[in-house]
């Protein structure tokens, strides 16, 4: 991407728990690295005997544990997953595995970042407890931001003896959009190969090397042990939100659960602004109104017809156009979809060309007609998610911007029309700094998987 991580108009400028709760998963200083040391004394890798039958039900017991959802985007309940995965060990040949998934994919999404540069061990320690409780032998921590990477690897090399019982490995995975999906994830483990595969088999059936296979989100593990630090919210209380554009630098913000739209707006930017639209959920939740009393929580959104996805919120203020955003995503799902379904292809393809052409309408293509058949047709229809997501945000432009859309097949939109060339979702990117004295922030990883493991 052609991005300047330098650029204010993208670059994080700051990390902040809601009014100042210090016990989150941002921790009590933000961007500053955080030793093993540093978090054991906040009661961090508590002492782990053998394993035993009874550790699931603990974890599945911990509090929060019940309600809290995978932060990756599908939003599935952690605490089902993890079982499925046990139920599925009872009867395989091999152990389990356990992933934590921090390749972040997401042009406007920098919390798995954030947590594995500067909290790796509140990562490690969720890891670690799932592995002890499912039984896993080994697990892995799968990244693709080089800083990150590094970060995981001194924290694995802090570790002591009594911390762990689980070969932990650290996998570099390929910067690419769709390597996080969890059947990408277990092809790249397995083949190197990061490229979703047709389901079923789900990974907790089939997972990596024909194991049983629990992929989690880093922030989901962090959640997990976050719930076990003393004095510490619940599992599911808080999530991370990456918040950007209206005309203000990026911020990272721990929020609880359910907190209104409005008075996230109004710590943001200073006030309440009906008139302001906004891109939810990353690139896949859709372009709806900033209503002032939209939950923020997974089920709050889906109400509204979008999803919270990834937790991002990019708040888009007049001139923006929702017509030209929603082309300009779905421009970047074209150019950044796994190569290897055709329908995902010529319908990415079509559909971006199609929202592009919505600035100048051709007089004798049907755009009311094909905009919606697109939103109903495209649901279910590749081996990950793209299709998806694109009839995600075909239905969002329909239901929420009908008027935007009549007007732009009557008489265009210059805005539109004079919409900057490929790559023209480059607006649409957040940066995470990088420390003093290191090099700018690498989204990039070699994709090969790194020799640092420990025992």
């Amino acid at each position: 991407m052609a991005v300047d991580p330098h650029s204010p108009r993208f670059a994080l400028h700051e990390a902040r728990s809601w009014r100042g709760d210090d016990s989150g998963l941002l921790g009590p200083t933000p961007f500053t690295r955080e030793t093993r040391d540093v978090y054991a004394a906040l009661g961090g890798y508590p002492a782990r005997g053998a394993w035993d039958a009874d550790l699931l039900d603990r974890l599945a017991g911990m509090p929060g544990m019940a309600a809290l959802r995978g932060r990756g985007g599908a939003a599935f309940p952690a605490v089902t997953k993890i079982r499925a995965v046990a139920q599925g060990a009872v009867t395989a040949p091999s152990p389990p595995v356990v992933v934590a998934n921090g390749a972040e994919g997401e042009p406007l999404s920098v919390k798995d970042r954030y947590l594995l540069r500067y909290r790796p061990h509140l990562v490690l320690d969720g890891l670690l407890t799932v592995a002890a409780a499912l039984g896993a032998p080994a697990a892995y921590v799968y990244v693709a931001d080089a800083m990150a990477r590094a970060s995981v690897e001194t924290a694995l090399a802090e570790l002591a003896e009594p911390d762990i019982a689980t070969t932990v490995h650290v996998f570099a995975a390929q910067d690419t959009y769709v390597a996080g999906e969890e059947t990408a994830v277990v092809r790249a483990l397995t083949t190197g190969i990061a490229r979703p595969t047709d389901k079923p088999p789900r990974p907790f059936q089939v997972g990596v090397r024909g194991a049983p296979t629990l992929v989690l989100n880093v922030e989901t593990l962090a959640c997990i042990a976050r719930a076990g630090l003393p004095a510490a919210p619940e599992a599911g209380a808080t999530f991370l939100a990456t918040v950007s554009g209206a005309g203000r630098p990026p911020v990272l913000y721990d929020l609880p659960i359910g907190l209104g739209l409005g008075e996230l707006l109004r710590e943001h930017l200073g006030r309440q602004d009906s008139s302001l639209d906004v891109l939810i959920g990353g690139f896949f939740g859709g372009v709806i109104p900033a209503w002032p009393d939209l939950e923020l929580s997974h089920p709050g959104v889906a109400r509204r017809g979008a999803g919270l996805g990834c937790g991002s919120l990019h708040l888009l203020e007049s001139p923006a156009c929702p017509v030209a955003v929603t082309a300009d995503v779905v421009a970047f799902y074209a150019a950044h979809n796994a190569g290897q379904c055709g329908m995902c292809m010529a319908s990415s393809t079509a559909v971006a060309a199609t929202l592009a052409e919505l600035g100048e309408p051709h007089p004798t293509r049907n755009y009311a007609a094909l905009l919606p058949q697109w939103a109903g047709q495209l649901r279910g229809r590749g081996a990950c998610a793209v299709p998806d997501a694109i009839a995600v945000l075909l239905r969002s432009l329909l239901q929420h911007h009908p008027q935007t859309v009549m007007r732009h097949l009557a008489a265009g939109c210059d805005r539109c029309r004079w919409a900057e060339g490929d790559p023209r979702w480059e607006h649409l990117v957040v940066t995470l700094p990088a420390p003093a004295g290191e090099p700018t922030d690498r989204r990039a990883a070699e994709p090969v998987p790194s020799g640092m493991s420990a025992r």
